[in-house]
């Protein structure tokens, strides 16, 4: 399907496993006229096995297994979950995420430990992560400013925004990574420092935007925060070099083992 090859599937398997999880939000992703979609990170040995581009261009085309993976989980959506775009499917606009949007860890040059082992899986052990994504953002710069104000140029391109408030993923390059390493930061430290960036003050919003917030718990009376704390600012290392981030609303995770590869 989608062009897969049949060692794809045990990827496939999983991933659809975690969006089944009654924790994950797959049905008012189904209907929901916002154009959510799940975005998938691949971990573990099974990258270069199945050549997952976790490098230069990882999010883009060029690569096979990224491209029709992720587009056998939409077909899956559509075809299986009959989410068809004005019958079941609500979407206003759609979105061109909504193809493929799927990536692996750059593991390899992560001066940390790797998303999945942070999520209390073994190191040697492959896994795929689900997220509930919605807005994506290319952040550049902030190289050479020291670590403080790199994180601070994230953060001013992490506003809150509507439909994807149950968290963010941050896909640190791999010169920020490093920078930031070498400076002496945790993940949590990142986490932390950029939890207390990412707000805006509450005259930004219309007022009902804000009064959501404050409801779920990302604001108060006097600013809109990112995330209710820092657990949900989640980081993982990706791509090429050069002073580049992505910056995705996401959250909801569904983390699994890629089982009989």
């Amino acid at each position: 399907m989608a062009g897969c090859r049949p060692e794809y599937m045990p990827v496939i398997i999983a991933a659809v496993d975690g969006m089944t999880d009654p924790a994950y939000p797959l049905e008012f992703m189904q209907v929901t006229t916002n154009p959510m979609t799940p975005f998938l990170l691949v971990n573990g040995a099974v990258r270069d096995k199945l050549k997952i581009n976790y490098g230069s261009g990882c999010l883009g085309p060029g690569w096979r297994a990224n491209a029709t993976i992720g587009r056998a989980i939409r077909l899956i959506m559509n075809n299986v979950g009959g989410a068809l775009p004005g019958v079941y499917s609500k979407v206003s606009f759609g979105s061109p995420l909504r193809y493929s949007y799927i990536c692996a860890e750059n593991e390899e040059e992560n001066p940390w430990t790797p998303f999945h082992v942070d999520r209390g899986f073994k190191r040697e052990e492959s896994t795929v992560t689900v997220f509930k994504a919605s807005n994506f953002c290319n952040i550049s710069g902030g190289e050479g400013v020291g670590p403080d104000e790199t994180l601070r140029q994230i953060a001013t391109n992490m506003p809150p925004m509507y439909g994807g408030g149950d968290g963010v993923l941050l896909l640190l390059g791999v010169n920020h990574a490093q920078s930031l390493h070498e400076a002496g930061l945790t993940k949590r430290d990142i986490q932390q420092r950029l939890w207390e960036l990412a707000r805006l003050p509450i005259g930004y919003f219309a007022e009902s935007f804000a009064s959501t917030e404050r409801a779920a718990g990302r604001g108060d009376s006097d600013t809109v925060w990112r995330a209710r704390s820092p657990d949900e600012i989640y980081i993982a290392v990706a791509g090429g070099p050069g002073p580049q981030d992505v910056y995705i609303g996401a959250g909801m995770p569904q983390t699994r083992v890629i089982r009989g590869i």
